[in-house]
């Protein structure tokens, strides 16, 4: 009976030979064997080293990449990590079509994965990706950015390890190995004092007005209007304490004696400005009675914007949260109130409530966020044990 063929993707027996030395004199060997291409041919593959067991080494790990293509496999212990992201991103970009996933996260894994991971890694090839690689790339974005950007870039980076585990290409999630990540401790949370309200609010109403020309001096007309409707969206945030992507997303029918939140505005790619049922992360909406001082603000801007939205763009179209962010940063700059930024408006809110005494939860159930978010992101420390003072006073009272 004839030697079975030999199978696709499969070579033989690898032989060694001693070639003659380079000019300068160093060793050179040669290992070589014969691989079954997916045409079924067999070719002969080699590759040489300065010893025997090097070239041998060299050899077997070229016939992965080698076996990988002939079976098929596009993704492999051989594939370059650049194309492991790409692949990662579509199936991500696939995710938030069928809306599993918020696009703004797959544009924040795309900007993580551009600006930090592909410079390091992308040119490594899978079986090349340790836990010490990564570590570094981690640890690069928490010394020249901040925890924040780590923490996303870990979170961009262990994605793409995930999808070459799942696609066989590694065998194990080197991200998983890394050391827990920490903040080093709870932040101090920035947020208006009442008269620092008052005053900005003021300032705020008294600096828009200039806004009204271009840089020639050239009057702005109807694109002037975003800076106009600034102190109403300081006002609309106060009120409520969404986010601004939230706020952006209201519509004129949302509003009654109520203010309905159910929907959050985004910028996807190649679709633009989307208005996303839910919250951000998906979360469920929220009915929320707001403040009499702030009901004359709504009423007005709902009869303004009938079934569109509540704050829109001078086309009457959707206004960008991102281009509302700037504006906001520049305007609280001019006005010198600098570490202002529309996330302050909501601590704000957390900061009230939790002067006034409101449980974790009314806190909770005002922001859309879990009683253990609210508790550490948005209430100051305070005594513990309020209560047992009273008791405590008569330590040293005489029973007598």
């Amino acid at each position: 009976m004839g030697r079975p063929p030999t199978p696709i993707g499969a070579y033989g027996v690898i032989s060694t030979l001693k070639l003659p030395p380079t000019k300068s004199g160093q060793a050179r060997h040669l290992a070589r064997t014969y691989f079954k291409a997916q045409d079924g041919s067999l070719r002969l593959v080699g590759r040489q080293a300065t010893t025997k067991t090097q070239a041998i080494a060299k050899l077997k790990e070229a016939l992965v990449d080698y076996t990988a293509e002939a079976t098929g496999e596009d993704i492999h212990s051989g594939t370059r990590f650049n194309a492991v992201a790409d692949r990662y991103l579509e199936e991500i970009e696939l995710d938030a079509k069928l809306g599993t996933l918020s696009p703004g996260t797959v544009s924040l894994y795309r900007r993580a994965l551009k600006n930090w991971v592909r410079p390091a890694l992308g040119q490594l090839r899978c079986r090349e990706i340790r836990v010490s690689t990564c570590d570094r790339v981690v640890k690069n974005a928490l010394l020249k950015r901040s925890y924040d950007t780590a923490k996303l870039v870990k979170a961009a980076l262990s994605g793409a390890c995930d999808f070459a585990v799942r696609h066989d290409a590694m065998d194990a999630n080197p991200v998983r190995s890394l050391r827990r990540m920490t903040s080093g401790g709870k932040k101090e949370i920035l947020a208006l004092t009442a008269k620092q309200r008052v005053d900005l609010l003021a300032e705020l109403r008294s600096y828009v007005p200039t806004r009204q020309n271009d840089s020639r001096g050239r009057p702005l007309g109807v694109r002037g209007r975003i800076w106009l409707d600034l102190p109403d969206i300081m006002e609309a945030m106060l009120a409520t304490g969404v986010r601004i992507g939230e706020l952006l997303a209201i519509h004129g029918t949302d509003v009654t004696t109520t203010v309905a939140v159910t929907h959050h505005v985004v910028r996807v790619a190649g679709q633009g400005l989307v208005r996303r049922p839910l919250r951000k992360g998906g979360v469920d909406g929220l009915v929320l009675a707001v403040p009499e001082w702030s009901t004359p603000m709504w009423e007005r801007r709902r009869q303004a914007a009938g079934d569109g939205p509540l704050f829109a763009s001078f086309t009457g179209e959707l206004l960008d949260p991102s281009n509302v962010v700037h504006r906001i940063e520049e305007a609280m700059t001019a006005v010198g109130y600098g570490w202002v930024t529309s996330h302050v408006f909501r601590k704000t809110v957390g900061l009230v409530l939790d002067e006034a005494d409101r449980p974790t939860t009314a806190i909770a159930d005002q922001l859309g966020n879990t009683p253990a978010v609210t508790e550490r992101h948005y209430r100051k420390r305070r005594a513990s044990n309020q209560a047992n003072v009273p008791a405590l006073e008569g330590m040293f009272e005489s029973d007598g």
